[in-house]
């Protein structure tokens, strides 16, 4: 601030001694202002001589510093010395090489703060000097005014005096700014320099260990158990009783504390409040859970509830591991700090065996709890005392190292004791199995086998490694087993949640409206799909996980999907077929959602034809599936070269064999732009009535009038014939043909006609209804009501009619007619001796012997007479 002051009275004082006319200053008294300025500028001179002092105060502590910090980097080289011949030895110690891996990280770290620190410094000395450049500039400006004034006055020479003392201060502070400035540059360059050797070392120590690790996982070695000695043990409980010691005294939490707060200070504070935001959240998140499966019923989707429960009572814990894992790897302080390293490891593990422990107790009171209890009873027992016992082995592998003769024999008597627990458990299973297997076991006796196989395999497999040197190999056995475990548990709740999913979603589907169907049902549809590749990818990665890879390796597995097959000129990949089919799956869903909205949205109330909207919609959604087709097509490696040249083998199919359909996609567009028929058009083809429902690429779907659904090809509407009842009115007329019998009165029949014509609410008024005296009939007189109607109720119209006239004429005793049937008997008029009859002696049959009998043919009913 008082390089500012001094060049704000420089600039605002200095102008009364450049222009001797301005109205500012007074002619007859001219030695006020420069007794003013000069005042002001001795107190602005004092002020830089308080920071010249506070420059030089710094400098010299500076200078008086350069020892500590190059004490600080000859031990940080030193360390870096050692670790450089540990990383050089053919074969190093493993434990070694990760008790030297935290030391370098912090010096890393430490070297990465230092330099950015003095970055910050040497930017704030770099604008000291600038700003004090542009001060000296002013100042110097100033002096050569007063100079060419040359004024004689004694305030004017004062001021003189002032101004040259100030270029004097500016120079020794200027001076020690470019020595602090050099100083600095010199460290900065020190402290880059282990910054970047410190770094490449680091990288050398991960690949070394990483070495190691392969190596030691499969490099057989001595039996450890063979090598045990007393001393050892020994030397392990010391060590172990004076770890107890100091655990016990509250100075290793304050060490502890402010090793932490060392490494993340301010960080640590907010992580902490993040942390206590976190928790809350899962508590609040487990009391929805618990109240949504209070109002449940168990019984539809009993997996999702399992899961849901499973879920919610291990949410504080989940959460509190996420945390912390997420905070140890953001901050790199896994390989640096035992503590964290340890409770990231004691928070996994019981956050697994507690998910175990949970579902072994929802399974026995939700599924069949009578049967095999005791088995849930065994495991949950193995569970629950593992996850004690393994606890207790990672305090002793962090506190006394991986190859502590108290670590192995502990770990061999773990191995030792499930291997016994797998032969009273089986054997035990076995009993009970003896007196009464459920059916589903009968009729496969393979899974106690393999059950068994499993078992006893795992326990004896881990015991051999350990017993023939492969000490890692065995851990990693163990370890990539229990994990998998839970992710398999995982990957089984999911995989049941999804199938009930899909049978509640076909469930809902069969009572949804057709609306819902096509929109709602394609979009759970693509839903439920993309949560069965997700689950698959999941599940395999978490595999891969629980048996230790790594992060590289799983961008190599998915690297290795996208890896290019040649296959001609096309390059064909795994995760290109992947994003092609989610392409076709969008496209699908995309095109309905856009057919609906189109349709209900835009259309609502437009006020066009139905036929015309469902045009413009089936357009629509031929464009979106051309453009995703087009997609997909690219997203399998197809370029605009070789799509060029498949839709010139597909125009040589369409020559050859694809000409049918080719007809009929080219009859669906002209439908679609012609529209000589529309959806919801009432047409009649081949005698046969129908309503158009849809009209897609290769053929048209008819309902007929019994609900019995015609495809027709789209060809045949362009082709045959077609009758269009609805093409361009809805309005139809229908005839209704009625015989009377002779000598009924015909104005009556004619006036009775037409007033059930005219009372009908369906029959339109204009035109208005008539009545023609068709024809004399046989044995009926034939008349002909002709209506006007709509197409969509003719039928139920001619119907009600006909209703009507019956009821009418048997009210007003016209007689409806009907067929009859005259017979006629000739009878003999002699009889003869034996009583047949006979004309003139003669024997005769009877008419109706000889079929002499006359018909009336006629519509109606049939009598004799």
């Amino acid at each position: 601030m008082s390089f500012l002051w001094m060049l704000w009275l420089v600039w605002a004082g200095m102008p009364p001694l450049l222009g001797a006319q301005s109205p500012s200053v007074s002619t007859s008294d001219p030695q006020d202002p420069y007794a003013e300025l000069s005042s002001s500028l001795e107190k602005a001179i004092q002020a830089e001589k308080k920071d010249l002092e506070q420059l030089t105060k710094g400098l010299e502590e500076l200078k008086q510093g350069q020892s500590t910090w190059a004490r600080e980097l000859q031990t940080a080289r030193l360390q870096m010395s050692a670790v450089g011949n540990l990383v050089s030895l053919s074969s190093p110690s493993l434990e070694d090489l990760d008790k030297a891996l935290g030391p370098l990280k912090q010096t890393v770290e430490d070297a990465v703060a230092r330099v950015k620190a003095l970055q910050e410094k040497q930017t704030d000395l770099d604008a000291q000097l600038k700003a004090l450049a542009e001060q000296r500039a002013a100042n110097q400006s100033r002096m050569e005014s007063v100079k060419i004034r040359g004024d004689e006055l004694p305030s004017s020479r004062t001021l003189s005096t002032q101004l040259k003392e100030a270029d004097e201060l500016f120079k020794q502070k200027e001076k020690r700014l470019k020595d602090s400035l050099a100083i600095y540059q010199k460290l900065m360059d020190d402290w880059s320099a282990l910054r970047d050797e410190s770094t490449a070392l680091l990288d050398q120590l991960n690949k070394r260990i990483a070495e190691r690790k392969r190596e030691e996982l499969f490099r057989r070695t001595r039996n450890p158990l063979l090598g045990l000695s007393g001393t050892q043990f020994r030397q392990d409980l010391d060590t172990a009783a004076a770890l107890i010691t100091q655990a016990l005294q509250p100075r290793f939490w304050v060490d502890a504390g402010q090793g932490l707060w060392k490494a993340g200070g301010v960080l640590l504070v907010t992580s902490l409040l993040v942390f206590g935001v976190v928790e809350w959240l899962c508590f609040r998140f487990r009391n929805l859970c618990r109240a949504v499966l209070a109002r449940k019923d168990g019984r539809d989707r009993p997996w999702f509830l399992l899961t849901m429960h499973l879920l919610s009572r291990s949410l504080p814990l989940l959460g509190a591991t996420v945390f912390v894992h997420g905070y140890t790897s953001a901050r790199d302080l896994y390989d640096t700090s035992v503590f964290l390293r340890s409770l990231c490891q004691i928070l996994l593990l019981w956050l697994l065996s507690s998910w175990g422990i949970h579902f072994l107790e929802a399974v026995k009171e939700n599924f069949r709890p009578d049967r095999f209890a005791f088995v849930v009873r065994r495991i949950r027992l193995l569970v629950s005392l593992g996850r004690w016992l393994f606890l207790a082995y990672v305090v002793v592998q962090e506190s006394l190292g991986r190859s502590s003769a108290l670590l192995l024999l502990y770990r061999f008597a773990l191995e030792s004791a499930f291997l016994a627990w797998n032969a009273v458990f089986w054997r035990e299973l076995r009993g009970r199995l003896a007196d009464g297997a459920p059916s589903w076991m009968a009729a496969r006796p393979w899974v106690l086998h393999v059950g068994m196989g499993w078992g006893y395999g795992l326990a004896l497999v881990g015991i051999l490694l350990e017993l023939v040197g492969y000490a890692l190999l065995a851990t990693l056995w163990y370890v990539g087993w229990g994990r998998s475990l839970i992710v398999g548990l995982w990957v089984f709740l999911f995989y049941k949640c999804l199938h009930e999913w899909e049978a509640t979603m076909r469930t809902a589907a069969v009572f949804a409206p057709q609306a819902e169907k096509d929109t709602n049902g394609s979009f759970w549809w693509l839903t439920v799909k993309v949560l069965w590749v997700v689950w698959f990818f999941a599940g395999t990665v978490g595999i891969l996980l629980a048996w230790g890879a790594k992060q590289a390796l799983i961008v190599g597995f998915f690297h290795l999907l996208n890896t290019p097959v040649p296959l001609g000129n096309l390059n064909f990949r795994f995760l290109g077929l992947i994003h092609a089919g989610a392409i076709l799956a969008l496209t699908h869903v995309g095109s309905r959602c856009l057919k609906h909205f189109v349709k209900n949205r835009v259309f609502r109330h437009s006020g066009l034809e139905v036929g015309l909207q469902e045009s413009i919609v089936s357009v629509a959604g031929y464009v979106l599936w051309f453009v995703g087709i087009l997609a997909a097509l690219n997203a399998l490696g197809f370029s605009g070269t070789s799509l060029t040249v498949a839709f010139g083998a597909l125009g040589v199919g369409l020559g050859f064999g694809l000409q049918n359909i080719f007809n009929n996609f080219i009859s669906g567009l002209i439908l679609l732009f012609e529209r000589p028929i529309q959806v919801g058009d009432s047409i009649e083809i081949d005698g046969v009535w129908g309503e158009v429902r849809k009209i897609n690429v290769r053929s048209t779907i008819i309902q007929t009038l019994d609900n019995a659904s015609m495809i027709v090809p789209n060809s045949e509407f362009i082709s045959s014939r077609v009758v269009n009842w609805s093409f361009k009115d809805l309005r139809i007329r229908r005839n209704i043909n009625v015989g009377v019998a002779y000598g009924s009165d015909v104005e009556l029949v004619r006036q009775t006609l037409l007033e059930v014509a005219q009372s009908h609410p369906l029959v339109y008024k204009q035109p208005e209804p008539s009545v023609l005296f068709v024809d004399f009939g046989d044995s009926a007189l034939i008349f002909r009501l002709r209506v006007w109607t709509t197409v969509p109720v003719c039928l139920q119209v001619e119907t009600d009619i006909r209703f009507e006239i019956n009821r009418l004429f048997q009210e007003r005793g016209i007689e409806i007619a009907f067929p009859q049937l005259d017979v006629h008997l000739k009878t003999a008029s002699v009889t003869g001796g034996d009583g047949t009859p006979s004309f003139r002696g003669h024997p005769v049959e009877d008419a109706t012997s000889r079929g002499d009998v006359h018909r009336v043919k006629d519509a109606g009913s049939l009598n004799e007479r």
